[in-house]
């Protein structure tokens, strides 16, 4: 007993660095898939499907290894980092379901560890520990590693509370943890009809789960695939969106004080930015392709996943620009998390990490095109940020790079309509002006780090020209673009909404009495309220002959 002491507590005292656990927690994950599908007896499988099986079984675990963390931080009353370590070696468990499924069946593997059931069938398989199970369904590799995961944390809860009752209790309570992400599909299914009101859910029967995940659909442009990974693809748009809130919540519970410090510094504007330009690369890709609109429970979710990857792109790109400026926040920004010491440069970049991870994930989960589109947008953020390139010292270049990087969210709207997933019938007129119009606009962002800048010769507009000279600058360059809209569109009836909001936008970026830290707000309503009315004109009130253009 004293030796399994020993080896606890030299687990629990190793506190785990971020990108130390993803990597391992990957590379365990990768193994499985690895085990899985190439050295098991299966049927080749494309990229694609490859992809599907590693998210699939990456959400899984981490979701169930973050529920369990939380049951043994609520248990034992410890903070949920002290687990680290020893979730980093529960990890292993992982690769041993299909190797003890290949030795029972001489080299295959059993499909599915999800229990698809009836409530009534749910009860039963809870009561039985997985049993009374339909024809032809087995977990045996599963409830084999199951049962030692159990037994495992029955030890360590004996270990540290010297009580065998509570240790009892606490390891039925991981079984039930176990259990409920093991008949995941059942249980939503029974949420989400329950909601819906469409009868009783003692009705539903293991068919109508099946069917409800594994019939394959077209969601938006994507079509998915077979029903086994329809199936999982399905599955893997609601996990992530559930792994978010769980991390979200863990990163509450280690330490609310950066957790309010990153809320604080998302930059909203940029923010709603962000989501605008996703939105309108949607509402082009509709125009275009208007009988791919649709709104269901699985096109949702892929709204949700993408948009939550644009932000986690942004935030990534924030906390490179914010490492990478911290002398100049301390001038020009003090009140952001690094000035005020609430992370060190280690630990903020280990965020940093975790969040460009997560962007990449969310992106590949609903395909590849989106995984490569915020790699792109990943990649110029740093070349603007980051040492050598520092591209944000020169001006023109800087502001140039920053359209691109809007541009690439955009596109990820319009191919999330298009039918072949590209911008090819997207109107090179269209990417044309926003392209002019963000080069010469982004740079009002600049308004409000002159001091900094200028000390750390990073040469922004307001930099160069002074701080009233450059407000007219860049008040001239977003008047241009609300006048280049006409052109580029082709829409006369425009004209007067652009030269109306095109002068309110120039008055309010010249106006004194509004600080720089609140210009970017004003303009924002107002090209907000301009694009309605461009919506209205040019879109709406022309649909057929746009969409022949």
């Amino acid at each position: 007993m004293e030796k399994i002491r020993k080896i606890f507590r030299s687990i629990e005292e190793k506190e785990v660095s971020i990108t130390a656990f993803l990597g391992v927690f990957c590379g365990v994950v990768f193994t499985r898939v690895l085990i899985e599908q190439f050295i098991a007896l299966s049927s080749p499988i494309s990229p694609f499907e490859l992809v599907i099986e590693f998210i699939h079984n990456l959400f899984f675990f981490s979701i169930t290894f973050i529920l369990i963390s939380f049951f043994l931080s609520w248990f034992l009353k410890e903070n949920v980092v002290k687990f680290s370590g020893l979730f980093l070696w529960a990890s292993l468990l992982i690769i041993f379901p299909p190797v003890f499924d290949m030795i029972r069946t001489g080299g295959e593997v059993f499909w599915s560890f999800y229990l698809i059931s009836s409530v009534a069938d749910l009860r039963m398989q809870f009561l039985t520990f997985f049993g009374h199970m339909p024809t032809g369904i087995l977990y045996f590799g599963t409830r084999i590693v199951f049962t030692l995961a159990i037994l495992l944390i029955g030890l360590f809860l004996l270990y540290k509370t010297k009580s065998l009752i509570k240790s009892a209790i606490g390891a039925v309570g991981v079984y039930i943890i176990l259990f409920v992400m093991g008949a995941f599909p059942s249980i939503f299914v029974f949420i989400y009809e329950f909601f819906l009101g469409k009868g009783k859910i003692s009705r539903i029967r293991s068919f109508n789960v099946a069917q409800f995940w594994g019939t394959p659909q077209r969601i938006w442009s994507i079509d998915s695939l077979g029903i086994k990974y329809a199936f999982a693809y399905k599955l893997d748009l609601v996990f992530y969106i559930f792994l978010l809130f769980l991390l979200a919540v863990i990163f509450y519970q280690i330490s609310r004080k950066k957790f309010w410090a990153v809320l604080a510094n998302f930059r909203y504007p940029q923010l709603i930015y962000h989501s605008g330009l996703f939105l309108i690369g949607m509402g082009l890709g509709l125009l275009n392709y208007p009988n791919n609109f649709q709104i269901d429970l699985f096109s949702v979710f892929s709204v949700f996943v993408l948009l939550s990857s644009v932000f986690l792109a942004w935030k990534t790109s924030v906390i490179v620009n914010d490492i990478y400026d911290f002398k100049i926040d301390e001038i020009s920004n003090p009140n952001r998390p690094l000035p005020q010491k609430v992370f060190t440069v280690s630990q903020y970049g280990q965020l940093g990490i975790l969040c460009f991870f997560l962007s990449l994930l969310g992106g590949i989960t609903v395909g590849f095109p989106f995984f490569f589109l915020l790699l792109g947008y990943q990649t110029l953020a740093w070349f603007y940020s980051a040492p050598p390139l520092r591209l944000k010292k020169f001006p023109a270049v800087a502001t140039f790079v920053s359209a691109v990087a809007s541009i690439f969210i955009l596109f990820m709207g319009y191919i999330l309509i298009s039918p072949d997933q590209s911008i090819h019938s997207l109107s090179w007129r269209i990417i044309l002006l926003l392209l002019i119009s963000y080069t010469i606009s982004i740079p009002i962002k600049d308004l409000k780090d002159i001091e900094g800048d200028k000390k750390y010769g990073i040469w922004t507009i307001p930099v160069i020209l002074g701080e009233d000279r450059g407000r007219l600058v860049i008040a001239v360059g977003m008047f241009t673009s609300y006048i280049l809209s006409v052109f580029f569109l082709n829409e006369l009836k425009l004209f007067f909404w652009a030269l109306l909001f095109g002068a309110v936008t120039f008055l309010i970026v010249v106006s004194k009495k509004i600080k720089p830290t609140r210009v970017f707000w004003w303009v924002l309503g107002a090209v907000s309220v301009y694009l309605l009315i461009l919506v209205k004109i040019v879109f709406v009130n022309n649909i057929g002959a746009w969409i022949k253009l």
